[in-house]
């Protein structure tokens, strides 16, 4: 039966992407606005939103909280996307909630929407004592922004999805402070000057009370340690997400956790943290396995803010030169995929690029011949995935091997890996 409510919710996938609020709203008022019983979390960001959801979670969790995490898009199942204290719905419990859902549905509306109603009336029904939401696409307009937050985070603010949220860092960062809410603070992450301009007038109008990285909390490495200063100090954190990146997540988590004590929420106790800290799986982030002799690194660096702070990590951790298996998607038409491979050709030996299977438009195989003309650097192109990693595995160039691009394309790789990991 969950098969049929499955295809029910795919079929939704057809209707896009349309940002705005007046379905949603009509929709979570039939369910009795379940996102209004219990306090939430809000995360919105062009990278580094998904790592600080779980970072955060596992802090509160960690401090003997219920907690509910709403992430997306899933790399396997969509049960993914609905997690009470870091378990996965079931998928009787799934089944119950898309039953629920259909029985109110009378309108178009998108697969996002569904989703994001699901996950309201699922942490609603599981009585958890606080929700980390993370937004879709934007904020101002996306489907998760009608909650009233105790703290609103913005991580970053990069170049993507600009059909939808503006061609120019200012108009992103407009979008992304939609989750700002009156009286209620926001922690922002390292954006730059302009866009960071439009936040903080965005939080003036609002009096909402802005907690910036680097100036009022720091993080700094110390070997492979973080040290964290804000309203307390921790140091010497180990943090089982790797990447110089991940260090900004944490210290946005951190300040949310010391506001939220501030807010008598909860009371910090530093052996929790650690503990905590140490913990966190985030499958497809910045992660390593040795696979027939080559060092893999899988992450999903999808736009090039999120290229170019990967590339800062690879140098920072010498993990070059290498094999790079890349894929990419273009839903709006807009993204500059040439752009972020180009990023990375001068520390790869091969490039391998391939075309697969996924709910967004892909770049196929003719479209990176006609980008790629004029180009330089040469390129091998696979017509699947398999096939690509095959030969990256059986290459006799480098030991490494990155694997990047869309997060469908990383989900995909990671399917063929579990499937076939003493085939190759």
């Amino acid at each position: 039966m969950l098969k049929s409510y499955l295809k029910w919710l795919n079929h939704h996938q057809f209707h896009g992407i349309k940002p705005g609020l007046h379905r949603i709203i009509r929709l979570l008022k039939k369910l009795g606005n379940p996102h209004k019983n219990y306090p939430t979390l809000h995360i919105a960001g062009t990278n580094g939103k998904g790592s600080t959801c779980a970072i955060l979670n596992a802090l509160l969790k960690e401090h003997g909280l219920k907690t509910g995490l709403y992430t997306s898009p899933h790399l396997f199942k969509l049960n993914e996307r609905f997690k009470i204290n870091s378990q996965d719905i079931s998928d009787e419990d799934l089944l119950e909630m898309l039953k629920i859902l259909r029985k109110y549905v009378e309108e178009p509306i998108t697969y996002f929407e569904l989703t994001t109603a699901l996950a309201f009336l699922y942490f609603s029904e599981q009585k958890v004592n606080i929700a980390v939401i993370e937004t879709g696409l934007g904020g101002r307009l996306d489907a998760t922004n009608v909650i009233l937050p105790e703290v609103s985070i913005i991580t970053s603010i990069g170049l993507d999805h600009t059909k939808y949220l503006g061609k120019t860092l200012e108009k992103i960062a407009f979008e992304k402070a939609g989750i700002i809410k009156r009286n209620r603070p926001v922690v922002i992450g390292k954006i730059e000057e302009k866009p960071l301009r439009v936040i903080l007038e965005r939080a003036k109008t609002l009096s909402s009370k802005p907690f910036l990285l680097d100036k009022d909390f720091k993080i700094y490495l110390k070997e492979n340690f973080w040290n964290y200063e804000g309203k307390y100090t921790f140091k010497n954190l180990e943090l089982s997400l790797k990447g110089l990146f991940q260090g900004r997540n944490l210290s946005l988590s951190l300040k949310t956790l010391e506001i939220l004590e501030d807010n008598y929420f909860l009371r910090i106790q530093e052996d929790k943290i650690r503990k905590a800290l140490k913990t966190i799986e985030w499958e497809g982030r910045y992660k390593k396995i040795f696979y027939h002799n080559k060092e893999i690194l899988i992450d999903c660096a999808h736009n090039l803010e999120g290229i170019k702070t990967l590339k800062e990590a690879l140098l920072q951790e010498k993990f070059y030169p290498f094999i790079l298996l890349f894929g990419a998607t273009n839903e709006d038409g807009e993204k500059p995929y040439l752009s972020l491979l180009e990023e990375l050709s001068s520390l790869a030996t091969d490039i391998f690029i391939t075309e697969f299977p996924a709910e967004r438009r892909v770049v196929t195989l003719r479209e990176w011949e006609e980008a790629l003309k004029n180009k330089r650097f040469q390129v091998s192109l696979f017509e699947s995935p398999l096939f690509a990693l095959k030969s990256a595995i059986h290459h006799q160039g480098s030991k490494k091997i990155l694997i990047t691009g869309s997060i469908y394309f990383v989900a995909e790789i990671l399917k063929i890996i579990q499937k076939n990991f003493h085939a190759f």
